[in-house]
């Protein structure tokens, strides 16, 4: 995070992935197979990255992938749809309950982005609950310290680190402060 990039003294990214086995991502988190990341070499669907890409990230910085989590999910199960043109994404993108949108927060608060699960915008306009069409893959990409990529041209998603237990610098707004921040910033907005 902030455009530093220490799997650069790693002799090998791998090592850095075999290390984040702990590293794995929580349930109900990750990427639906056709998000599109903003890659150093332009804009990718999400399932054709590997360990060693690097990703734009909310500082301005590009941040390499030290290890990918990679999963498939059945059919019907359960994701957040948000639709184009709802909170600067450029298109429908599909994203597990669980994953991590940080937002800007209008000056509503001292930070300037709030963290809250895909979950918690459920009902809001332009986001509905749907289910996964046909088997897909879910992927992960972690990195040496979690970052917050660009995807789908300008929602940011938080992604983890290798430690697991480190301080997020993105703390999380549970549901009922997210729904409070959520009303307030649409307020705002309008």
């Amino acid at each position: 995070m902030f455009m530093q990039d220490i799997t650069r003294f790693a002799s090998d990214p791998i090592q850095a992935q075999d290390a984040s086995q702990d590293a794995a991502a929580p349930t109900g988190f990750g990427l639906v197979a056709g998000t599109r990341v903003e890659t150093e070499t332009g804009w990718r669907a999400i399932e054709t990255l590997h360990i060693g890409d690097s990703l734009h990230t909310l500082d301005g910085g590009l941040a390499r992938i030290v290890a990918m989590n990679r999963r498939e999910v059945l059919p019907g199960e359960p994701v957040i749809r948000i639709a184009g043109g709802t909170f600067d994404a450029c298109s429908d993108l599909l994203l597990m309950p669980g994953q991590d949108l940080l937002l800007d927060t209008m000056g509503l608060t001292d930070a300037p982005y709030a963290c809250l699960s895909a979950e918690t915008l459920a009902g809001r306009p332009g986001v509905s609950r749907a289910a996964t069409p046909r088997r897909v893959e879910i992927v992960t990409p972690i990195f040496a310290e979690e970052e917050a990529v660009w995807a789908q041209s300008g929602v940011l998603l938080r992604c983890p680190g290798v430690r697991p237990d480190a301080v997020s610098a993105y703390p999380r707004l549970q549901a009922r402060a997210a729904g409070v921040f959520l009303d307030a910033r649409h307020h705002r907005s309008l």
